[in-house]
């Protein structure tokens, strides 16, 4: 599954690849992309100044946002998100992939933990997929996935990355959204390595 998630992002982030080109096991890919994956649709919360895509070298794209965050109780407390203009049904598959790695680790570490999340755009902010994942200081593609147990609407929905986890630098690439549907096999799902 995971050439299927690059060829999709590729897709979406080069003009040289057209969408109609990139085909796998489970036929045209981008039919399954629900969001906006491009760096510039995250907007980060909890800042002073909001970042802006950069040049970065290694990531799908060569663009990314590099968010400094405080550890603070509350893991959202400093936030990149996106908007989802897609639907997400009840018993629909779906799997966020972001690209991300840490720029300045925690003290003592050199990796960091990012909280990944689909989930309702509005309190109570029900998870429709959540899972934590560990980057270092090479870019890796991260994962999260589930089954919604409700409705969301276009735009009732966000995917976020929680980053006041720590006090560490993070650098997030694009982001892409799939949703798979109705009985989908999550166990064909790509996982995040520890």
């Amino acid at each position: 599954m995971r050439p299927l998630v690059l060829a999709a992002a590729v897709a979406l982030l080069t003009a040289t690849a057209p969408a109609s080109t990139v085909q796998s096991q489970d036929g045209d890919i981008m039919q399954y992309v629900i969001n906006n994956p491009r760096v510039e649709s995250w907007q980060v919360i909890g800042v002073t100044r909001p970042p802006r895509p950069q040049r970065s070298e290694g990531v799908l794209g060569e663009r990314a946002v590099r968010v400094a965050a405080r550890r603070s109780a509350q893991p959202w407390d400093t936030a990149a998100q996106m908007t989802i203009p897609g639907a997400i049904n009840r018993g629909d598959t779906i799997l966020l992939a972001v690209w991300a790695r840490v720029e300045t680790p925690p003290p003592g570490r050199t990796t960091t933990d990012l909280p990944l999340r689909v989930q309702q755009a509005t309190a109570p902010y029900a998870a429709i997929a959540q899972e934590t994942a560990e980057v270092g200081p090479e870019w890796k593609l991260v994962y999260a996935s589930g089954v919604a147990q409700a409705d969301y609407p276009a735009g009732a929905s966000n995917l976020a990355v929680h980053l006041a986890t720590a006090d560490h630098t993070v650098d997030l690439g694009p982001a892409l959204l799939l949703n798979f549907g109705q009985n989908y096999d999550a166990a064909r799902l790509p996982r995040n390595e520890r």
